[in-house]
């Protein structure tokens, strides 16, 4: 008896099993049949939108792109951050060196010079292969700093505490009055200031404080020296980086002015309104780089009237 229970028990495990592996064969061949049949297998345009379902959220996720917030606390942005104000409002992206202050002010001429001497220093260059190379780095990359960690596997934060953080600003970069009015002209009703910068975020914040324009802006988006891969203007990834940051989706709600032609040409190419900072004494671009170009902040009033307030709304 206990045989015959012994052999009925094994028969039934080897029927189970046999069942098992059946149903896994049928759901080879019905997915093999799938894969084969161009009727029933996916579409390339379902394929293509799964892919860029996964490629979002991975971007979501990706750790390059270091939070705004972190730099600025102010309560308009922190209500929008949560949902408080859901409005659509365009967004006006101001470049901060050479443009938030002049370019007369001389500040890119000391940290031309600082950039120089790391590069002399670190890679044991003489002064004028260091100068050369700088400018080549700079060109091709939009960053010199893109170029040394790309080549010579440099520290970027020992970089900028040598380089943007040594320069004495504090003796340099002053309120302008001019530029709080300007500011303050714009209508926030309708526009999101947001500060676009290719430095680090101290850097944006000693400006800001400087000028005390802080005030004004609901954000930065800035060259994140600590993160694992650099994304800096002019590259697009920037610009998309930005444009997530700020919470904007469509590139036609962008505003954007910049002293930098490559930078001012890239955001024209994408879809964005630009106006190009040229400074009284510095020489125009043989083409222009977008639909803009402007001498003085002031000019933006002209450039784009639909962003700042109306004259009765200043008048009150």
């Amino acid at each position: 008896m206990w045989t015959t229970c012994r052999i009925s028990s094994q028969l039934s495990t080897i029927q189970s099993l046999r069942s098992q592996y059946l149903k896994k064969q049928c759901r080879w061949f019905s997915a093999k049949s799938t894969f084969l049949n161009p009727r029933t297998s996916p579409s390339p345009t379902t394929h293509l939108h799964r892919t860029t379902t996964a490629r979002q959220s991975f971007t979501s996720q990706n750790r390059y792109f270091a939070s705004p917030f972190s730099a600025f606390s102010n309560p308009k942005m922190d209500s929008q951050v949560n949902g408080a104000n859901p409005a659509r409002r365009l967004v006006f992206f101001f470049d901060i060196d050479n443009c938030l202050y002049p370019k007369s002010a001389r500040v890119h001429d000391l940290m031309a010079d600082l950039i120089d001497k790391y590069f002399a220093e670190h890679l044991s260059l003489p002064w004028e292969d260091a100068v050369r190379l700088h400018k080549e780095y700079y060109q091709n990359y939009g960053l010199a700093i893109e170029g040394l960690v790309r080549h010579h596997q440099i520290d970027p934060l020992e970089y900028n505490a040598k380089v943007d953080d040594a320069l004495p600003l504090d003796d340099i970069i002053k309120p302008r009055p001019e530029l709080k009015r300007l500011l303050a002209d714009i209508d926030k009703s309708k526009v999101k200031l947001w500060l676009f910068t290719n430095a680090y975020v101290n850097h944006a914040k000693r400006v800001v404080r400087l000028l005390e324009v802080k005030e004004y802006f609901e954000g930065v988006t800035y060259c994140d020296y600590s993160a694992p891969r650099l994304i800096c203007k002019p590259h697009l990834e920037s610009f998309q980086k930005a444009m997530k940051d700020a919470g904007v989706e469509k590139f036609e709600d962008c505003f954007f002015v910049d002293d930098s032609y490559q930078n001012c040409k890239k955001a024209q190419e994408i879809g964005w309104k630009v106006a190009h900072l040229v400074e009284e004494g510095v020489k125009s671009p043989r083409t222009a780089a977008c639909a803009h170009q402007i001498s003085h902040l002031e000019e933006l009033r002209k450039a784009f009237p639909q962003v700042f307030k109306s004259e009765q709304a200043l008048s009150e």
